[in-house]
């Protein structure tokens, strides 16, 4: 999904010549924290609303456009590049900009939560495995293949790099609720499967793995 994809209009656009006073109370009617800044259609930056508590409720948005930050996202980025930007600056919406640098529309963490959770598949029924691997170990194919011996596929994966012990935790969504058969069958190839949740219970050797990574983390 592009950015402009999932942006969204009826978010009221300040401008230049506008005070804070309005400014704040426009942040307050829509229940935001944030809004974008325009001047003859081209996106200036962002207010915040906790620079403007701290401003002059009689002087122009210009008057105190050093403090609006240049943040947006082109509208032919990939959507995920606007969870990135929202992790960064805290912000309760993002503004989406066309290739004039004009703003056609924002992005607020209610609708990026929306779009995230479709995209996951999060709604769709389906057991969940987290692993543990080498770098060096990690193989999509490999694990692609060991699923499908059991008659499954993988329906979506994500993984990261845990620094703390160098490893691989690589988080499979399977296209079936039971995966027993699954699980067996990474343990015979050396996977160390953390974490599991489907109809089947996890085995006491999954468990105390997971509660030992988990108390190895907290130290």
């Amino acid at each position: 999904m592009l950015a402009a994809t999932i942006a969204i209009k009826g978010l009221p656009m300040l401008h230049m010549e506008d005070k804070v006073a309005f400014a704040l109370q426009c942040m307050e009617d829509f229940d935001v924290q944030h809004l974008p800044v325009i001047k003859d259609d081209y996106f200036i930056g962002v207010a915040f609303k906790s620079d403007l508590l701290d401003a002059n409720e009689t002087l122009a948005l210009e008057t105190i456009s050093d403090q609006l930050l240049k943040i947006g996202i082109a509208g032919s980025a990939h959507f995920l590049a606007a969870l990135d930007l929202f992790t960064k600056h805290h912000l309760s919406l993002l503004p989406v900009l066309n290739e004039q640098q004009e703003c056609i529309g924002v992005i607020t963490q209610q609708h990026l939560n929306d779009s995230l959770a479709q995209f996951l598949g999060v709604a769709k029924p389906g057991a969940i495995l987290v692993l543990s691997v080498s770098p060096f170990q990690y193989s999509l194919a490999e694990m692609s293949r060991l699923v499908e011996t059991n008659n499954a596929q993988i329906v979506q994966l994500n993984s990261f790099y845990d620094e703390a012990n160098g490893s691989l935790v690589v988080t499979l969504k399977l296209n079936r609720d039971e995966a027993g058969a699954i699980i067996a069958t990474f343990q015979r190839y050396d996977y160390q499967v953390l974490h599991y949740f489907g109809n089947s219970p996890l085995n006491n050797d999954i468990e105390d793995h997971y509660h030992h990574l988990m108390n190895y983390l907290d130290v």
